[in-house]
């Protein structure tokens, strides 16, 4: 696979002195060293040089034009299109913009499958043209390689409930909270003295990988009322970006939050958390339009609706705004989707009655976001359809239900890699091997584990199937109404 990298992937890969040593060149290095490894290729843009020029020093400006030349030019680059300059509009040669949409224009022709980058606005431009799953920050670049290639080392173990009296406040974890917020330390003290229910992934106890720590408010002046959960802490690692902790995290809290009839879960975070606010936002966080006194979002999500709500949204807004336990099943094309036992305990790892020794060590096994393949007959299937996940062989029964984001049909392997290489179980080999017919690649949205797992008898006696199914099948639309009422009683 190709990745181009954006002159601010460059300059940490690259560092001139130790005093260009940024936070993010330990993962650059390892993103540069497993594309390496696993024979996959990172390329440069001609025109990023014009980025490297701007150095006001001298020295520096011309070490980094030196060491720019020992990357791989992009052959050939594609010139910014006019259907392009359509959509993001036209650019004055040599400007920051100009080089941005020349870095798009190569992903936008297929030129490479993604394109590494921490810039925000980038990503917005990608967005606004669908290329936005092609857009990787390193962590996800790194995500991308270790799940197509099977090179994840072994991780922490998964989320652990604890008091947060628990903690240990010399944790590394903790430095950016101390220098975001003046008086932290007096702050985890009264956390500790309350017993607040926390969460975290340790790594090589006792460090910490991740970790939250939640609170219930009373009252809040930002126009919601109810049960209020607070994320009052949340964050992973640097090091530890890439195994979809953010999103276990994530889940651990909206299943607290259901448990305990929360009405509503918010969190404060600063402007240059970028990659946060995108992933709370990809859950249905919304900006709640007000600050906090440190000049915090406010970012806040529902946790229960009413049938307005759910009449006003389609199923995968719906999902996405209320869920991911909220689901619309009456009316909604599903689908019953068989899968080997093997693939179950990957993708589903939580229903497992005899975890891992070291469970979390595979990232899409930890994420909400999932992905699926198949080579079966069926082509089309709705966003927003719901997807019941029926464990063949030992189980023969459903026992998760999904909600259809996107899918893709192909028989090539970097075209299915480039759809699913976020949230993949699947290795490139795997992946090439299916390819040997056309596969249909299905990105959706974990909703929830069945607490009753449905039978095989009891599909068939309620019309969800014939008999145990061989692929993919739709469930006919008299049986909606028995579903609605067996998920969502």
């Amino acid at each position: 696979m190709k990745f181009l990298i954006d002159t601010n992937i460059f300059i940490p890969l690259e560092p001139v002195a130790h005093a260009d040593l940024e936070a993010g060149t330990p993962a650059a290095i390892e993103f540069a060293r497993l594309a390496s490894e696993t024979g996959n290729q990172l390329y440069v843009h001609p025109v990023t040089r014009v980025d490297i020029r701007r150095d006001v020093d001298d020295v520096r400006r011309k070490v980094r034009e030196i060491l720019f030349k020992k990357y791989p030019r992009l052959p050939n680059p594609p010139p910014i299109s006019s259907s392009l300059e359509q959509v993001l509009g036209r650019t004055e040669p040599q400007t920051n913009e100009w080089v941005d949409n020349h870095l798009i224009s190569a992903l936008e022709v297929d030129a490479v499958d993604f394109l590494v980058t921490e810039d925000r606005s980038l990503r917005k431009k990608a967005r606004r043209l669908g290329l936005e799953d092609r857009v990787a920050t390193v962590a996800e670049a790194l995500s991308i390689l270790r799940d197509l290639y099977d090179i994840a080392p072994m991780p922490p173990p998964a989320v652990q409930a604890v008091k947060a009296h628990t903690l240990n406040e010399a944790d590394p974890i903790f430095k950016s909270f101390r220098e975001d917020y003046p008086g932290f330390d007096a702050w985890l003290t009264k956390c500790k003295r309350e017993h607040r229910q926390t969460w975290v992934i340790e790594v090589e106890p006792p460090r910490l990988a991740a970790v939250s720590i939640v609170k219930r408010e009373k009252s809040v002046d930002f126009g919601v009322a109810g049960k209020i959960l607070k994320l009052c802490s949340f964050k992973v690692s640097e090091e530890h970006n890439g195994f979809r902790f953010g999103e276990l995290l994530l889940k651990t809290a909206f299943d607290y939050a259901s448990a305990n009839r929360y009405e509503w879960i918010y969190v404060t975070v600063f402007d240059k958390y970028g990659n946060l606010i995108r992933l709370l936002e990809d859950f249905g966080f919304q900006d709640m339009g007000q600050r906090t006194n440190l000049g915090e979002l406010i970012l806040a999500k529902p946790m229960s609706f009413t049938e307005a709500d759910r009449d006003s949204h389609t199923p995968l807004e719906f999902n996405i705004r209320y869920g991911p336990f909220a689901t619309k099943i009456k009316g909604v094309p599903a689908f019953v989707v068989p899968i080997k036992p093997k693939y179950h305990r990957l993708l589903f790892p939580e229903t497992e009655q005899q975890l891992e020794l070291m469970p979390g060590r595979q990232p899409f096994g930890n994420s909400i976001r999932k992905a699926y393949l198949s080579n079966a007959a069926i082509r089309t299937i709705a966003r927003g359809a719901n997807l019941l996940f029926y464990r063949s062989e030992d189980i023969r029964s459903v026992t998760c239900l999904g909600v259809v984001e996107d899918t893709l049909v192909s028989n090539s392997a970097i075209e299915i890699a480039r759809c699913v290489g976020k949230r993949t179980v699947y290795t490139f080999a795997e992946i090439e091997a299916l390819c040997q017919k056309e596969v249909l690649a299905i990105l959706f949205r974990q909703s929830r584990v069945l607490k009753e797992p449905i039978p095989l008898k009891e599909l068939i006696a309620n019309g969800v199937l014939s008999a145990a199914p061989q692929s993919i099948l739709t469930v006919p639309e008299g049986a909606t109404e028995w579903l609605q009422t067996r998920l969502n009683g």
